[in-house]
């Protein structure tokens, strides 16, 4: 009885464990606040494959862990900007968990030009559309993070498998 106790805790364990372990995709969101030019800004957002950690972490345009996923973009001007107008892809780096670098520099078809960087003063941006003649320089706000809801039936298979386990190691005390 017990071994067949514990081998239904290690299977359950086992099967519950790539469920619970999987990465939470993190949403930035963006305000483009005009400073200069006749554009009054926009908005935009990035999203991550998992929350950055405490010390340092860059997370590149691609498809392997530690990326950027396709849903940066930013709006201003009337245009929309994507990873797919980038120009040599697209990075962002967090320093100590906070957003410390973007970098960006995107255009589309109609001569309409972004480019998002970081000055010491903090996150800038450029716009420029050569064919309207609107332009804007501005800073950029990080907004929270938005994060998914934690999926209930992992954290319930999680929480069913330990008490499992609590009841496993009991029973094998009474029993020894």
């Amino acid at each position: 009885m017990r071994k067949a106790l514990s081998a239904l805790v290690l299977v359950l364990g086992l099967a519950a464990a790539p469920v619970a372990a999987h990465a939470t995709p993190v949403t930035y969101d963006l305000t483009l606040t005009n400073v200069v030019g006749n554009v009054s800004g926009g908005t935009g957002s990035f999203t991550i494959d998992s929350a950055p950690n405490n010390v340092s972490a860059t997370f590149s345009q691609g498809g392997a862990p530690g990326s950027l996923l396709s849903a940066l973009s930013f709006n201003i001007g009337g245009d929309t900007f994507t990873l797919a107008d980038s120009a040599g892809g697209a990075n962002v780096v967090f320093t100590g968990g906070l957003l410390s670098d973007i970098t960006y520099s995107g255009s589309l078809a109609g001569a309409s030009k972004v480019t998002i960087a970081l000055a010491t003063s903090g996150l800038t941006y450029a716009f420029d559309d050569e064919l309207t003649s609107l332009s804007s320089l501005g800073v950029i706000e990080v907004n929270s993070p938005t994060t998914p809801p934690i999926p209930e039936p992992s954290t319930l298979m999680l929480l069913g498998t330990g008490i499992l386990g609590l009841a496993g190691f009991g029973a094998r005390k009474l029993v020894a």
